[in-house]
């Protein structure tokens, strides 16, 4: 069954394609088929594979206007064998727009996915830091929205907000959407740091994963050489990091999986 991960948090800055780029290239490197799609006008995650939004053919955005096109104009292979991306580019900024006049909006991008999922073990989608119609259509294609979460003050004020969403999303269309909670660019040495961790655990230890995501200067790096650290640094503390929470992603995906299965 193909699990379907929408990365998303209304806040910039959390590391939401940092966290798909390098999450997807873990899975694939588990050997499973991954694809990760750019839902986010900016298209950092397409330019994170190295690619140019401006010179690519096909985007998402077209598959947004025309449903009936196919799918494998628009996905493109990456440097990581067994990942492939579904890009972005500008024109999105107008889809955010347009998609909010559509009738069942919302379920558009699931129609799309239902195409071709059959081909991917995962599908990782790369949310716009906002809370607008293209997020709430990755919401309702999704199996499991994955929230990165710094540890400040106003980060975990939004989170609740996102978490409302998610479950009127869940009540409306789409009743098997879960929510798991990471913890992204960490500190352990800052106070503030420790104590809205501890708040978290405290009041979220239901969602939150076990897996915590240290700042590290290589996931910089990294992304200057349009590499995901797990080639980039392979012994990085940030490499191993997103190596545990890729396999925490697949242990929770495959209890999911077989509690969905018949008795």
């Amino acid at each position: 069954m193909t699990q379907i991960i929408a990365i998303s948090n209304q806040k910039g800055g959390v590391a939401k394609t940092t966290s798909c780029f390098c999450l997807g290239a873990c899975l694939a490197e588990q050997g499973y088929r991954t694809l990760i799609v750019d839902l986010d006008a900016q298209a950092n995650l397409t330019l994170s594979v190295g690619l140019d939004p401006d010179e690519i053919d096909w985007s998402i955005a077209d598959l947004f206007e025309n449903q009936t096109d196919n799918i494998n104009h628009a996905i493109l292979l990456t440097a990581i064998n067994g990942m492939e991306i579904l890009p972005a580019d500008l024109r999105l900024a107008s889809i955010e727009r347009w998609l909010f006049d559509q009738e069942n909006y919302e379920t558009i991008l699931k129609k799309i996915l239902l195409s071709f999922k059959v081909k991917y073990d995962y599908i990782l989608l790369d949310c716009p830091p906002s809370l607008g119609s293209i997020t709430l259509s990755a919401l309702s294609a999704a199996n499991r929205v994955l929230i990165p979460l710094q540890c400040e003050y106003y980060a975990a004020q939004g989170l609740l907000h996102l978490l409302g969403i998610a479950d009127a999303i869940r009540q409306r269309n789409n009743p098997q959407l879960s929510y798991s909670l990471v913890v992204t660019m960490y500190d352990s040495r800052n106070r503030i740091n420790r104590e809205i961790y501890n708040q978290l655990r405290l009041n979220f230890s239901k969602y939150l994963l076990r897996t915590l995501i240290n700042m590290d200067t290589h996931l910089r790096e990294a992304a200057v050489m349009s590499e995901p650290i797990t080639t980039y640094a392979p012994k990085s503390r940030a490499s191993i990091q997103y190596r545990q929470l890729a396999q925490e992603i697949i242990t929770i995906s495959t209890s999911e999986v077989h509690s969905y299965e018949p008795s």
